[in-house]
């Protein structure tokens, strides 16, 4: 499910829209605060002292909300700037500092290299969807990793944390693992959770590894990573809630794993894998605030109210809340936050704009909702595996959304529908030139692949064995032998190079699989997609794009253009052909929103490998509503709009001082200063520093793309259109409608070239055409009757005379224009370096920098966007705080333990004493629950396990029948020095032979599939019942034992503790809450 790349447009009214009636907005503020006030996100109880069966109770799943409504209003233009000036403002050319202060890419991508796809997850039936898609989750940044590329020394890799004291827990192990669900479905849902929070569940994170490393050995990192994501879990079966410290411990097994799980806490919320968005966090401030601190608190400014700018200061002030002991005992108040937008609206590149509804038909079902239409941020391009959006729209703030219906149809210029078996053929030659290309992308290192015993956590199980020796000191030793590998080449992961298979309509954006690219020659692959070879061309004629790709200035679209002219040579190829290529073009200018022939050759891609799962969606009723709640949910954040920043002074050291300027003459005198803008605006230079940034950023700035994407949004009465599909293309003509030439496509291929029906998201019938590539910066220039008339000529090729002369009202978005934004999104411009996003997120001083331009693994989108404001989060705390404190040892040895380990359990400080009065009364409960248990199970037996889930997917049977065929496939016509096929090979050939099968192949497997699941289900439905008459005996049971056994509690016997006290042997589950959003069964 979920989310197209368009991220920003700027508005300007066609003439036939007003600005319409927006009321008062102070007004419509207090009024959404007052539905903000009586919601259930107003309401949830402070829990950070409650007992540890509240803990379970507020982990229970969450009742559906009403939407949150957003307030809108128009965007800035600055009208007195033409596009030339949207070219970035001269920068100094200086050399890039080589190195990184921190390592800290916590915000790691769901197609890591430290991390295969779980067995859980079937591979996919349908090309993953793409995470660069119209509009701009991880948090990605300073990805320095410890790569085979690092220097080949045996030197100390340094640890980003801190060595500190230990804390008091007063909680009993394993409280927060549910006993009434098999051990292994626990496990299931753990992994689940760790899939669906961009981590691999098997591996340490490349963070953890460095904060670890010192702490625990090898034997270790399976119990480790149980715990981890045992707490993920917790957290995505209610985030509406946030998880609680105590909670998190409650996920160790043994006492001694106390420590390990709050350091671990600490690592998932600094790093923003939890307790993010709009939830409800514990915390102790109002407690705190009663005693009196010696220092005012600090200030962070956060320049823009975006998705990155709100969520960095949501944040923050979420991290502040959960950390304000730690302030009070550093005789401080927490820190303040203060958001600067120069807007009057929230948002930035994300904008629902209000559509007058009077006139036009209005579909049913809609009433009370808010008629708009997205000008920038569109699609949410799936919520599956780890897309903070999941959490935001759909876990706490409940929005409706649409999925979108994939199927699209294509019009030729003559307004007839493409033949679909030509579609098909054109679209696999675009792909395989693509493929092509793809090996001059930039090759990334491996990264350190520290794992677990699959066995055992697919188990549930903690590891037996606990070694004597940490990772470093392995590490280190095995660097010292003759010959040996430096640490930083030791434990590697296998490189993965991804190649191009398929793009995906909706978003422009190619899907990349693992694989070896161009295996075989173009001739052979043309024969075997279904072309027709020319007269005398043999199956060994290749394809040679080396001379286009070492040309001084070869980019994307250079050598691409070369691919498709050689390919003349091979195949014969129509008008109509090139017609079709170049939509697909379109459709990648589209997701980069600038010309291909302004994209980097080796970088144009490099996020590839990190789209999400699921369909395209839209929000109904205004994508808007996620950046509203991020400002006002749980609480309102400090923003102040019409606060535009001319001058930001910083400091080179992260403890100076730093000052905020504004064009309305407010000054505010900050600690730290957290920049969003745009990289248009950066390239710009609206926006004055001092001191100047250095070279190594400025360099930066220059090189990076940012491109405009334009739409023509036109309203009508009624729908003239099909709507039974959301999506069609239109192909687009040169000057010389019969050109075979591909450079005489690209000023035309992306005017008009593709029409979204976005009726179902704004409750009026409304067409959203997209002005992409050079289209996308001519509408800065044109006349909006001009583009109207242009669009209402594409209309009525295809519709004739249905298209009304006039829409009702129109709307041309012009960002390029816009002073707060300069263009749309990011993109890989022709010098690009391999390095370059993870370079402009790097902080200078006490200067840190968000946005979607610095994010790698989700550039240009709304997703990575906001990942980059949790990132940059991160990085606020630690310069504030300091890294996260690490007790030595982490782990007490058993043999230390002897009689104090009562002690350790309760507090770490005591030495060892008798047992105390109250870990004498546990004691006695503990050892009655045992006795009430073992004759509840000796009269009735065990609770029944619930059944073992089936893998029920039609082409995982499909890939295992036909892995052989694949793989000979894969060894004809493969060219020489590519080796033999490797399983990624053989699996994407097995897909394309899914996906190419008829109905009648598919059907014996998708029957098989459908008696698998059936069989589950008849197997899930008998244990219901089995589990519901075992209940109902053991509550009989369990009542007339306790009326002949009594608990005793310090030598007395007290009757009223029978009812009071707390049943031991018995926790909730959290997975199987009824209407949960999160589904944890991948």
């Amino acid at each position: 499910m979920t989310t197209a790349q368009e991220t920003t447009l700027l508005l300007e009214e066609g003439n036939h829209i007003g600005p319409g009636p927006l009321g008062n907005l102070e007004e419509l503020d207090l009024h959404l605060e007052s539905i903000l006030a009586s919601g259930d996100l107003a309401k949830i109880r402070d829990i950070e002292h409650s007992h540890h069966t509240e803990y379970l109770t507020s982990r229970e799943t969450p009742r559906t909300e009403s939407e949150i409504i957003v307030r809108f209003d128009d965007m800035d233009v600055d009208m007195d700037v033409d596009m030339e000036s949207t070219a970035s403002a001269p920068v100094s050319q200086h050399h890039i500092l080589a190195s990184q202060d921190n390592v800290r890419n916590s915000f790691e991508s769901p197609a890591s290299a430290l991390s295969d796809q779980s067995e859980l997850t079937s591979p996919p039936s349908s090309p993953r969807q793409s995470s660069k898609a119209t509009t701009p989750t991880e948090p990605e940044v300073l990805k320095t990793q410890v790569t085979a590329s690092a220097a080949a020394s045996t030197t100390k890799i340094p640890s980003p944390s801190m060595s500190g004291r230990r804390r008091i827990f007063d909680v009993r192990p394993r409280v927060s693992i549910p006993t009434d669900i098999a051990p292994h479905e626990y496990a299931h849902q753990c992994i689940a959770a760790a899939e669906s929070s961009r981590l691999n569940p098997y591996a340490l994170h490349q963070d953890e590894y460095l904060m670890l490393r010192e702490h625990i050995s090898h034997a270790q990192v399976t119990t480790y990573l149980n715990i981890r994501n045992g707490i993920l879990r917790l957290w995505l079966n209610n985030p509406r809630i946030g998880v609680s410290r105590e909670e998190a411990v409650g996920c160790a097994k043994d006492t001694r794993w106390f420590d390990v799980a709050s350091v671990c806490y600490d690592w998932l919320l600094r790093s923003g894998y939890i307790n993010f968005g709009c939830a409800e966090v514990p915390s102790l401030m109002k407690k705190l605030k009663k005693s009196k601190t010696g220092k005012k608190s600090k200030t962070i400014v956060v320049i823009g109210a975006g998705l990155a700018g709100l969520g960095c200061a949501r944040q923050l002030d979420s991290l502040f809340k959960q950390y304000a002991k730690d302030f009070y005992d550093l005789g401080e108040e927490p820190p303040k936050v203060v958001v600067l937008e120069g807007r009057n609206r929230l948002g930035g590149r994300v904008y629902s704009r209000a559509l007058d509804s009077r006139q036009s038909q209005r579909l049913i079902g809609f009433k009370g909702r808010r008629h708009s239409v997205e000008c920038g941020g569109m699609i949410i391009t799936g919520f599956e595996r780890g897309n903070p959006l999941n959490i935001l729209v759909r876990g706490q703030m409940a929005l409706p959304y649409y999925a979108l219906r994939s199927d699209t149809t294509l019009y030729d210029s003559n307004g007839k529908p493409v033949d679909e078996a030509r579609d098909r053929l054109v679209e696999k030659l675009y792909n395989d030139c693509l493929e092509r290309v793809s090996d001059y992308k930039f090759k990334n290192p491996p990264s350190k692949l520290i794992e677990g015993n699959r066995d055992l956590i697919n188990e549930g199980r903690d590891s037996s064995s606990e070694g004597h020796k940490t990772i470093a000191h392995v590490e280190e030793a095995t660097a010292a032998l003759p010959q040996a590998l430096p640490i930083a080449e030791q434990s590697l992961g296998p490189r993965v190079s991804l190649v191009p298979v398929s793009t995906d309509r909706a978003t422009g954006k190619t899907h990349a699989e693992p694989g070896t690219s161009t295996t075989l020659k173009a001739a052979y692959k043309a024969k075997l997609m279904g072309w027709t070879l020319r007269e005398g061309i043999d199956e060994d004629y290749d394809l040679d794009l080396d001379a286009a790709a070492k040309a001084p200035n070869a980019t994307l679209g250079s050598v691409m253009d070369e691919a498709i002219s050689q390919y003349k040579n091979i195949v014969d190829l129509t008008a109509q052909d090139f017609r079709l290529m170049n939509w697909h073009v379109a459709n990648l200018e589209y997701s980069n929103a600038i010309n291909y022939n302004q994209l980097s050759l080796s970088g144009w891609d490099i996020d590839a490998g990190n789209e999400w799962e699921g369909k395209h969606t839209m929000v109904v009723g205004g994508y808007q509503n996620v950046p509203w709640g991020l400002g006002n949910s749980p609480s309102r954040l400090d923003i102040r709009k019409e606060a535009t920043v001319k001058r930001v002074s910083y400091s080179s050291e992260k403890s100076g001082a730093a000052r905020v300027e504004c064009e309305n003459g407010v000054t505010i005198d900050a600690d730290y200063v957290v920049s969003t803008i745009p990289l248009g605006v950066l390239k710009h230079g609206s926006v004055e520093f001092a001191p100047p940034l250095p070279s190594w950023k400025t360099d930066v700035v220059e090189r990076l793309g940012y491109g405009i994407l334009n739409k023509i949004i036109l309203v009508y009465r009624e729908a003239f259109w099909d709507t039974s599909r959301d999506i069609f293309g239109v192909l687009r003509t040169p000057r010389s409608r019969h050109s075979l030439e591909q450079g005489e496509y690209k000023s035309q291929r992306g005017r008009c070239f593709q029409w979204f029906d976005v009726s179902n998201m704004s409750g009026i019938p409304v067409l959203l055409g997209l002005m992409a590539g050079d289209a996308g910066f001519d509408t800065e220039h044109t006349k909006n009757d001009e583009l109207i008339e242009e669009a209402t000529q594409v209309l009525r090729s295809i519709y004739g005379g249905k298209v009304p002369q006039q829409p009702l009202h129109s709307i041309v978005t012009r960002w390029g224009s816009d002073k707060f934004a300069r263009g749309s999104y990011s993109s890989a411009g022709p010098d690009m370096k391999p390095n370059d996003y993870q370079t402009m997120a790097r902080p200078v001083g006490n200067l840190f920098f968000a946005g979607e331009h610095t994010i790698e693994t989700h550039p240009a989108t709304v997703h990575g966007a906001y990942l980059s404001g949790l990132r940059a989060a991160s990085e606020v705390l630690e310069a504030v705080l300091g890294a996260i404190q690490i007790p030595t040892p982490l782990i007490v040895p058993k043999d230390s333990l002897g009689s104090s380990a009562q002690g350790l359990k309760r507090k770490a400080d005591m030495a060892a004493s008798s047992p105390s009065p109250r870990s004498a009364k546990q004691a006695r409960i503990d050892a009655y629950e045992l006795e009430a248990w073992n004759h509840i199970v000796s009269n009735i037996g065990e609770r029944p396990w619930k059944p073992q889930k089936v893998a029920g997917n039609a082409y995982i049977l499909f890939s295992k029948a036909h892995y052989e065929t694949a793989r000979r496939r894969c060894e004809e016509g493969r060219r020489s020095g590519k080796g033999r096929p490797g399983p990624n090979d053989v699996r994407i050939v097995t897909s394309k032979m899914w996906k190419e099968a008829s109905t009648e192949e598919r059907k014996p497997f998708e029957d098989q599939a459908a008696e698998l699941k059936r069989g589950y289900s008849e197997k899930l439905q008998k244990w219901e019942q089995e589990v519901k008459a075992w209940d109902e005996k053991y509550v009989e049971i369990r009542r007339e034992w306790e009326k002949e056994h009594t608990l005793v509690l310090d030598d007395i016997v007290d009757e009223r503790m029978g009812r009071e006290r707390r049943r031991a042997g018995r926790v909730g589950t959290y997975a199987e809450s009824e209407g949960s959003e999160i589904d944890l069964d991948g």
